[in-house]
């Protein structure tokens, strides 16, 4: 073998291992760039089910925080019938948003004055003693 077939051979390797480490490093970069690209594409739907999502939870609030569900419970005739306390308690949870509308703790309030009025009627319809009456009926079973 003489000085020129080796010097040849080295070339020829040389340029072949040169070849193959830049192709094999342009590789990495379509793949890292396709990895990229994909993780680009999943946020930009993730983002837009997000928005699907809070879009829907906003018609959701407004349809129960809507007044036709007080139609029948604060109508006059309802009202003087029966008495205001479902009108005010409902009016009171329609409002209870978060954060900004009454708390869980008013709307309770409500609920428990009206149970009280109902516990003190039946108690006088039933021709009870009220002190005794609602010793029996305040306990929770």
């Amino acid at each position: 073998m003489t000085i020129t077939t080796a010097a040849l051979i080295g070339l020829l390797v040389g340029t072949m291992g040169t070849t193959g480490t830049f192709v094999w490093l342009q590789s990495k970069d379509t793949s890292q760039q396709q990895i990229l690209d994909n993780q680009s594409k999943a946020l930009t739907d993730l983002a837009t089910i997000q928005g699907k999502l809070a879009t829907g939870e906003q018609e959701i609030r407004k349809q129960l925080t809507d007044t036709d569900l007080l139609a029948v419970s604060c109508s006059e005739n309802w009202m003087t019938q029966n008495t205001n306390m479902l009108c005010r308690e409902m009016f009171c949870r329609l409002q209870t948003r978060e954060g900004d509308g009454a708390s869980q703790k008013e709307c309770d309030e409500i609920s428990n004055i009206a149970n009280t009025f109902f516990i003190i009627e039946e108690c006088k319809t039933n021709q009870m003693e009220i002190d005794k009456c609602l010793e029996v009926l305040d306990k929770r079973k």
